[in-house]
């Protein structure tokens, strides 16, 4: 699930601000669309960057988060701004949220700071994005992203929020091996047969970056390339250029 911030002239927000915080509260998502739609500038967020985002900015903004509803909103008053916009240009914190900084830095750029001439108002996308055809997969995270997105990440595996596990391991990976029912039945099977220390490692879906080289190892064993040609080319190509966290994805999972 990724996020839109909309950025509006202080004026209008403060005469907006009471149907916007009580819009955030209890609104439908085309009820908010209706009322923040027409207002400047709109800016996407990746699902791990509102994440970290909301989570250091709890205290400065109003905020409702429902992760079983998938449901997640903030707003930023023209007067919490300058203090909000100053915590974000921390170069410490920039420099700690670059490895997944896409709108984030955009956001950053587009505030205005030290000044109150605008609000924020950050909410959830639409579900669109569930309906898209998906795949099972193995998704490669660099170290310094999978860091950042980790306790996210294991938030969700604990909701059981697979689909949006799966959203959330997808906008911030490096790479993706897709494989078909059949490759990932044949997957499983080899693994059983070859590999099976990796039974309970797919069991439990994420793997951080420290175990990555024994991972990698034991799936080469099964990466026929007459029978799993993808994973075979990643391991042979792609596999060596960092110790990746891994998420295996099992579409499965995601069946509500």
């Amino acid at each position: 699930m990724r996020c839109h911030a909309f950025q509006l002239p202080s004026e209008v927000y403060r005469e907006l601000e009471a149907q916007i915080l009580e819009g955030l509260a209890s609104a439908t998502l085309e009820q908010l669309g209706y009322l923040l739609g027409d207002h400047d500038l709109q800016i996407e967020l990746l699902s791990g960057e509102w994440r970290v985002l909301f989570e250091a900015t709890e205290e400065l903004s109003y905020q409702v988060i429902d992760l079983g509803e998938r449901r997640t909103r903030m707003a930023v008053s023209p007067d919490e701004l300058p203090e909000f916009v100053e915590l974000l240009r921390d170069p410490e914190r920039q420099r700690a949220w670059a490895p997944i900084s896409f709108g984030l830095a955009e956001l950053v750029d587009a505030l205005p700071q030290g000044m109150g001439l605008v609000g924020l108002v950050v909410v959830e996308e639409d579900d669109d994005w569930l309906w898209s055809e998906s795949t099972h997969e193995i998704i490669a995270i660099r170290p310094e992203v999978y860091s950042l997105i980790e306790p996210h990440m294991r938030k969700l595996l604990e909701l059981g929020d697979y689909g949006a596990l799966a959203r959330l391991a997808g906008d911030h990976s490096e790479g993706a091996i897709e494989f078909s029912n059949d490759r990932w039945f044949q997957l499983g099977q080899g693994i059983v047969k070859s590999a099976p220390e990796l039974i309970p490692v797919i069991e439990a879906t994420l793997s951080p970056p420290g175990v990555y080289t024994s991972i990698r190892e034991a799936l080469s064993r099964v990466a026929d390339p007459r029978t799993q040609p993808s994973l075979d080319a990643w391991l042979r190509v792609h596999s060596g250029g960092h110790q990746y966290g891994l998420f295996f994805r099992d579409v499965r999972r995601e069946v509500e």
